[in-house]
């Protein structure tokens, strides 16, 4: 699943543990706060910034989205060239452009702008940016981290919950930080530095920058096969005089469309392992599985955030938090979800969480 305007602090001058010499002028500004806690904190770990396993097994996965969509641009800047008299250049600097556009997400503006309209977040007000401050100098200190590097918001939502986003955007709701000790707030922000470090979020929003002309080419593709398939439907309908007859037709219609694509995809496989061409199928099925491979990775994800807070010395906090929103009937949909929601779930289930962190504690006690 931290910003310019930041509270200011007093801190004792002297060295470490000294509070006997006068209070110096107040220190502005988050990056002084955490330079202050960062003397005092002791770092029982340093995690390493980089990208994991799942995080480059998702961008692995993304490759065929990233080439649908780069044929896409490349086809639209053809249409462009095409109006402007120039089929060469035109469709190349539109594709060149297009990857360069990846960069932007990852400027500073960007990133509040993303936080702001697309996830619909806030700043803190002065009191929330107190609290929700302090625990996160507690956590990036203890973690050996520049907390100002990244940038704290707030969620208008009654919901328990907090997420990392873009590449430097933590989130919290109203309700996590107004409820919560500041023990679990702090766990709970562990959690989304842990998803940080693992590359997760910047992955995440990568994967699906590059994905949006096919994404987009293939909605409108879905939307016209459906106008289509209910319009022929229809009139065959009122043709043979049964109206009732237009929704089973839309079915048949609809299921003989995949079982053609189906037959016509085996047909180009088996064509191409004759011709020599043994990595179509393997690369067909990694296709074909992608929608249930990245919710895997994103639950592993999930797994290796929870083992980092541990790692910094939040375990068995965000253990009480995961048993506290059980007790809370935050997992009782997930009880009557079926197979297939299960499989595409993005979140393990609190309970998995709990016993995996648990023996990951007494493993490592």
């Amino acid at each position: 699943m931290s910003d310019d305007g930041r509270t200011s602090g007093a801190r004792p001058s002297g060295p470490p543990g000294g509070f006997d010499d006068p209070d110096p002028p107040p220190a502005t500004g988050l990056r002084a706060r955490l330079s202050s806690q960062a003397a005092t904190t002791p770092r029982p770990l340093r995690p390493r910034r980089g990208a994991d396993l799942s995080t480059l097994a998702s961008l692995v996965l993304a490759l065929p989205w990233f080439v649908f969509s780069l044929t896409v641009v490349g086809m639209v800047g053809l249409g462009i060239g095409a109006l402007v008299g120039n089929t060469t250049v035109v469709p190349i600097l539109c594709m060149v452009l297009w990857l360069a556009s990846g960069v932007l997400i990852f400027y500073r503006p960007v990133e509040i702008g993303v936080a702001r309209f697309f996830l619909r977040a806030r700043r803190p007000t002065p009191s929330e940016r107190e609290r929700l401050e302090h625990a996160w100098i507690e956590v990036s200190s203890t973690a050996g981290r520049d907390g100002a590097k990244y940038q704290l918001f707030i969620e208008d939502s009654d919901a328990l919950n907090a997420y990392a986003a873009s590449g430097h955007i933590v989130t919290v709701t109203r309700k996590t930080l107004e409820a919560m000790p500041h023990h679990h707030l702090a766990a709970v922000l562990a959690h989304e530095l842990g998803h940080h470090l693992g590359g997760h979020p910047w992955s995440n929003l990568l994967a699906y920058w590059y994905s949006v002309p096919a994404r987009l080419l293939t909605r409108v593709l879905r939307l016209v096969l459906r106008v289509v398939v209910r319009l022929f439907s229809m009139v065959f309908a009122v043709v043979a005089r049964m109206p009732a007859l237009a929704s089973f037709i839309a079915k048949v219609i609809t299921w003989s469309l995949i079982l053609f694509v189906v037959f016509f995809v085996t047909v180009l496989m088996a064509t191409a392992v004759q011709s020599g061409q043994t990595w179509a199928p393997p690369t067909v099925a990694l296709i074909v599985l992608t929608p249930l491979l990245l919710p895997w990775l994103a639950r592993r994800s999930e797994y290796r955030a929870d083992r980092i807070a541990a790692n910094l010395g939040y375990g068995h906090a965000l253990i009480e938090v995961f048993e506290d929103w059980l007790r809370q009937g935050m997992d009782d949909d997930r009880r009557n979800l079926v197979l297939r929601a299960r499989l595409f779930s993005t979140h393990p289930a609190l309970a998995a969480r709990i016993k995996r962190l648990d023996a990951y504690l007494r493993k490592n006690a």
